[in-house]
């Protein structure tokens, strides 16, 4: 077995299982797709306006701090009192949904931070489309991590969410975009985006003390991760093709520091596997949204389960993950069939007129 293959199962490392109803693993990702589609919210290529212009609009602007783990604190907190403040209710998946799509939007660069401008321009049902437009956009290149965020984007097909919902909504748009939460996601450079966890501070800071304590959840501080993760390299070659486990990896914050790390020492990621699971079914969310924000790369295996009762969860998540793929890949044939109809009938069309 290839030593990055994750979606082989790890009790077998020479040769990897069939699933029973399932086609050879296809391992394509970004090739061979169409581009992503434009989106239907944001025009193309504007390079947004004035930051004089963004800060007269949105109010209390604030730029990104020097400590960026702080500064996804401060984030959190806003985001939490503007959720509870306007009545979100109980539902925390839904505002770091709402988070996790701000922080996802393809919109990369130095400018990129100006978008917040035209997000806080949408109306209700704008606002909605485009968050169906982020994650349709991201589950074409990565369907097998974006079916494992699905807790935190499942809440947009509601077509007529109440008032009150939408309201509390739009209240954490502003709330994160306001304290700055593009500064430390729309970057072009994922060494900076993977400067902090914003996913993961802000689950740990909506929870309750309750929730953490039935699910065990303790969190790694990042300056403790990255300490860590500096000992861990110091006493190991790293070499492509070495892959990482953690079963107990929350929203993956010690593959965050351990990412910084090898940037550092200019190894890249990509050239590694990485596969995390956790109990938590937000947790693993947070997880499969920051791998891609801090671009973990083609191998990366999310997992959701109880590893003490139920064993090898990898091996389910990875026959997870292959369905994932091969569900896109059946549309992605589906479509430009369609296509191919549509471009016969139009010229019948041509030639009958």
């Amino acid at each position: 077995m290839s030593q990055l293959d994750l979606f082989a199962d790890p009790d077998e490392p020479d040769e990897p299982p069939a699933p029973p109803t399932l086609a050879a693993p296809t391992r394509r990702y970004l090739t061979d797709l169409p581009p992503a589609p434009a989106p239907v919210t944001m025009p193309a290529a504007t390079p947004g306006p004035s930051l004089a212009v963004v800060k007269r609009k949105l109010g209390h602007y604030r730029p990104a701090q020097s400590n960026p783990h702080a500064h996804a604190f401060q984030i959190a907190e806003a985001v939490s009192y503007a959720w509870h403040h306007a009545h979100g209710g109980s539902s925390i998946e839904i505002p770091i949904g709402t988070v996790a799509a701000l922080a996802l939007w393809p919109l990369r660069g130095p400018d990129a931070y100006l978008a917040a401008d035209l997000w806080l321009s949408l109306d209700d049902s704008e606002l909605l489309a485009a968050f169906r437009e982020c994650w349709a956009r991201m589950w074409i290149m990565r369907p097998d991590l974006i079916d494992r965020a699905t807790p935190l984007h499942k809440w947009v097909d509601d077509e007529k969410p109440d008032a009150r919902r939408a309201a509390a909504v739009r209240a954490v748009v502003e709330a994160a975009l306001t304290n700055g939460l593009l500064h430390l996601t729309a970057s072009d450079d994922p060494d900076l985006r993977s400067t902090t966890d914003v996913i993961g501070t802000l689950l740990a800071v909506m929870r309750s003390e309750g929730a953490h304590d039935a699910l065990a959840e303790v969190h790694t501080p990042p300056e403790v991760a990255y300490l860590m993760a500096r000992m861990l390299f110091d006493d190991m070659t790293l070499e492509p093709g070495m892959k990482f486990d953690e079963p107990t990896g929350g929203t993956g914050g010690m593959y965050r520091a351990a990412v910084q790390v090898m940037r550092e020492r200019g190894v890249d990621p990509h050239q590694f596997g990485w596969s995390l699971t956790d109990i938590d079914p937000l947790a693993a969310a947070g997880a499969a949204v920051n791998a891609i924000l801090w671009d973990l790369g083609p191998h990366v295996l999310i997992g959701c389960g109880d590893t003490l009762h139920e064993g090898n969860v990898y091996a389910r998540a990875a026959r997870e993950a292959l369905e994932s793929l091969e569900r896109r890949d059946r549309l992605h044939s589906q479509a430009v069939f369609l296509a191919a109809i549509q471009k016969v009938e139009a010229l019948v069309r041509d030639i009958a007129a």
